[in-house]
């Protein structure tokens, strides 16, 4: 019995130095290469984190989830491409004065309106028209009346008006009226031919035309129109305002 108590005393102790041994040197040391340390977040860095995801994200336009909704086939990106074609042949064609060719994209309101403007023209345009780039474009405001969706979008573009070149124009040619008098009869002499050379002309100078180019910047917000019942219905412009350049 004596000898039992000093053993289990010394196993006491054995277990004690091993656990202590095994906190020390068990313990992972320093960083491995696949670890980073830890960096605390203040408040500043918080706020950058913020921004740096709003900026992300970027503004949403009110109304738009709802027309998605409302229309699964609306994306707004195509519907800014179309409208900016749209926009650059009615410009185009309201010019020349030829409405035909884009009347089935404007409702009857406009194209009544821009074909009593282009009727009361004295004289057709003399001069061209085109964009110097393309036109920047950008949705304003989406609305809704009950079953139709409208859309305001704003264009600011750059036109220049180009004289076209003149036509040329032919030059006069002189005649000359030549009376022949009565033949006479001389006796023949013998002379000898002297060779005439003809004297040489400078051509006049061609100055090249340099067309007249006259530059136009303008702001506009064009409203377009759509029904929702159907999902094949076009979007019709119909209502064209000034807006800040």
């Amino acid at each position: 019995m004596n000898d039992v108590i000093p053993l289990v005393i010394f196993a006491v102790v054995a277990v004690v130095i091993l656990v202590n041994l095994y906190n020390v040197l068990g313990r992972k040391v320093g960083f491995r290469a696949d670890e980073k340390a830890a960096t605390p977040k203040t408040e500043e860095s918080m706020e950058l984190g913020a921004r740096a995801e709003r900026a992300v994200e970027g503004p949403r336009l009110p109304n738009l989830e709802n027309l998605k909704i409302r229309d699964a086939n609306f994306n707004e990106i195509n519907f800014l491409e179309k409208a900016r074609e749209t926009y650059e042949q009615v410009v185009v064609a309201y010019h020349k004065g030829e409405l035909d060719g884009v009347k089935d994209k404007l409702s009857e309101r406009v194209m009544t309106s821009f074909s009593q403007a282009v009727q009361a023209r004295t004289t057709p345009p003399a001069n061209t028209l085109s964009f110097v780039d393309t036109p920047k474009t950008d949705i304003d405001t989406i609305e809704f009346k009950e079953d139709v969706a409208q859309i305001r979008v704003r264009f600011l573009s750059e036109l220049v008006y180009e004289d076209p070149m003149p036509a040329a124009t032919p030059e006069p040619v002189e005649t000359a009226v030549v009376e022949t008098p009565a033949p006479t009869v001389e006796p023949v002499k013998k002379t000898r031919a002297k060779k005439v050379e003809p004297k040489g002309e400078r051509p006049a100078k061609v100055e090249p035309f340099v067309p007249h180019k006259t530059y136009k910047r303008t702001a506009e917000y064009w409203t377009f129109q759509k029904g929702l019942k159907s999902p094949n219905t076009p979007w019709l412009l119909i209502k064209v305002e000034a807006a800040k350049a």
